[in-house]
């Protein structure tokens, strides 16, 4: 399975260590970014999405004009945009950026947050609705002339005169572990995208995955997995763990600070998940460390595997033999974590790409 490596998008120079809002936007600190994130060898970004924060699609454009091959993974929720529109919007920003775009569908987990924009559907109604969503976008995109009558939308005479480059669909990514969302992504996505967790843990969930894909009519394969997790890094294993430690003294101070300031840091609900496995300890399997997100009260994503370079890549090794070839890999701080992980963990990650060729 040939690996890629996925980074994540800050539109300004921020992270759990040093709090920013996610109103402000920052062009020179994206431009050193993108450039960084091309030099450090990310073949795709994830551009994330809430009701507050600024709008992705206008920030991957951005992004095509100081890239050459920097692929997106572009957050995007149905319902609130025509899957018409949508499928054009996204079809000739992948026509002018030269083929580069994904979407990642989010059905939200947080039904409060959703009424911000209007949205006022439980979570497993706003899984169902993207069911719906998903094929009309691959219907659009295929350049057909077609009417539908369905639960969420009605369309009469549907049809986008923009293609993707090169192929009828653009890669589609899901993420939920819900029992709805299960569903979805087994029927609908091209790439499941999860959270990281405990090794058995990742393995019954992909084994889901594969069931819910082998139990929709017509689909003859599963989607592929992406699994998604903070790195830190060290050239030893004391070291790696001192910086970890650094790391967590910062961002008890940037939670103090928060809370003292009321600042907005775009928190989109508290990772229940976390939360229950923090209760059987700050490390799990050797080396995923959940004490950053209990400093956060698991509002972040902030789960890491700390180590030296060969033991991290010997830890996601491990994922990828139960299946996953996608990673989306991020640290705490932007521009120097990713420099250091395209010269000292990518490299063994591509290793992977040969032992199973």
């Amino acid at each position: 399975m040939t690996i890629e490596i996925i980074g994540t998008f800050n539109h300004r120079d921020s992270s759990e260590t040093r709090p920013r809002s996610m109103g402000e936007i920052e062009p020179d600190f994206i431009a050193r970014l993108a450039q960084g994130m091309e030099e450090a060898g990310f073949d795709r970004v994830l551009i994330a999405q809430a009701a507050s924060w600024p709008d992705g699609i206008v920030f991957a454009t951005h992004l095509a004009g100081l890239t050459q091959r920097l692929k997106f993974m572009i957050a995007h929720r149905p319902g609130f945009i025509a899957p018409t529109m949508a499928a054009r919007m996204f079809a000739t920003l992948d026509r002018l950026s030269g083929g580069r775009v994904g979407v990642h569908i989010i059905s939200a987990p947080n039904d409060v947050e959703t009424q911000a924009d209007g949205d006022f559907m439980t979570r497993d109604r706003r899984h169902e609705r993207s069911a719906e969503y998903i094929p009309l976008l691959r219907r659009t995109w295929s350049g057909e002339r077609f009417d539908h009558d369905g639960e969420h939308f009605r369309l009469r005479g549907a049809q986008s005169l923009v293609t993707p480059q090169g192929s009828t669909s653009l890669p589609i990514f899901f993420g939920g572990q819900s029992e709805k969302a299960l569903q979805v992504a087994g029927a609908h996505a091209d790439v499941y995208a999860m959270g990281i967790d405990r090794r058995d843990a990742i393995a019954a969930l992909i084994d889901q995955v594969r069931a819910a894909a082998r139990a929709t009519p017509g689909r003859t394969h599963a989607p592929d997995f992406c699994l998604s997790t903070r790195i830190i890094l060290g050239r030893t294993e004391a070291e790696a763990w001192e910086k970890a430690q650094a790391i967590l003294k910062d961002v008890v101070a940037g939670v103090e600070k928060t809370r003292r300031e009321g600042t907005d840091v775009g928190a989109l609900g508290k990772n229940v998940l976390a939360e229950q496995r923090a209760r059987e300890g700050d490390v799990l399997d050797d080396r995923l460390w959940v004490g950053i997100a209990r400093a956060t009260d698991f509002q972040k994503a902030a789960s890491a595997l700390v180590g030296t370079p060969d033991t991290v890549a010997q830890a996601l090794e491990r994922y990828h033999e139960m299946g996953v070839n996608r990673f989306l890999l991020s640290g705490f701080d932007p521009l120097e974590d990713n420099a250091q992980m395209g010269e000292h963990l990518f490299p063994r990650l591509r290793q992977f790409d040969r032992c199973t060729s």
